[in-house]
C-alpha cells in the first residue's frame, strides 16, 4: 500500500509538471504569435499587379454545345469564375499575407483566392457530373487541367485515378499518386488510399 501510494505521489508530481511545461510552451506561443499579428497589421502596402495570378484558358476544356440542361448549367459556372481575378493563395495564412503585402491588400488577395476557390470547385462539379455520366473522355480533361492548376479535390484525383485505371494507363496513375504523396493536402492519406485501390480493380 505504501509503494502504491508513493507511485501515486510520483505521478501526480510529474503529471503537473508535465501541465505546467505544456501550459507554458502555449502561452509561448500565442505571444509569437500576436507579435507576429501586430507586427503584420502594420507592414507597408506593396504592389500586388504581378504576382501571379491565374488566366483560366477555357479552350482547354471540352466546352461543347448541348441539350443537357445540367451540363449546360454547370459549364455556365465554370465560365463565369473563369472571368474572375484570380490566384492560389492556399498555403499561406492572413498573417503570412500582411507581412509580406500589407494588410491593405488582405481583402483584395483574400476575393482573388476566393474566386480561385470557386473556379476549382466549379471545374470540379462539371467533371464530376461527366465521370457520372461515363464521359471519361471530357471528365479527364476537366480533370487534368484541375490539376494543372494545382486544384486540392479530393474527387479530381480520384475520379482522375479511376479513368487511369480503366484505360489501364497505370503509369499515368503511378505519377498521379505520386503527385499527391508529395503534396500537403488535407485529405492526402484518403486520397492515397482510393487510387491505390484503383490499381487492384
Amino acid at each position: 500500500m505504501a509503494l502504491f501510494l508513493l507511485c501515486f505521489i510520483v505521478f501526480v508530481i510529474w503529471f503537473r509538471v508535465k501541465m505546467n511545461k505544456n501550459n507554458s510552451q502555449g502561452s509561448t506561443a500565442d505571444e509569437l504569435f500576436w507579435e507576429r499579428e501586430e507586427k503584420a497589421n502594420h507592414a507597408r502596402k506593396k504592389d500586388i499587379s504581378s504576382l501571379d495570378y491565374l488566366t483560366p484558358d477555357l479552350s482547354r476544356l471540352p466546352l461543347v454545345e448541348t441539350s443537357d440542361d445540367k451540363e449546360a448549367e454547370l459549364a455556365a459556372m465554370v465560365k463565369k469564375y473563369a472571368s474572375e481575378k484570380m490566384i492560389n493563395l492556399s498555403q499561406y495564412s492572413n498573417t503570412d499575407l500582411k507581412e509580406a503585402y500589407g494588410p491593405a491588400n488582405l481583402e483584395t488577395l483574400s476575393n482573388c483566392d476566393q474566386s480561385f476557390l470557386l473556379f476549382i470547385r466549379s471545374l470540379s462539379d462539371w467533371g464530376n457530373y461527366l465521370f457520372g455520366k461515363k464521359a471519361y473522355s471530357r471528365a479527364r480533361q476537366v480533370y487534368e487541367y484541375s490539376i494543372e492548376i494545382e486544384s486540392d479535390i479530393s474527387s479530381v484525383y480520384i475520379n482522375l485515378g479511376t479513368i487511369y485505371a480503366k484505360s489501364k494507363e497505370y503509369e499515368k496513375l503511378d505519377n498521379l499518386i505520386s503527385l499527391v504523396e508529395a503534396s500537403n493536402f488535407s485529405l492526402k492519406q484518403s486520397i492515397l488510399k482510393k487510387l491505390k485501390l484503383a490499381k487492384l480493380v
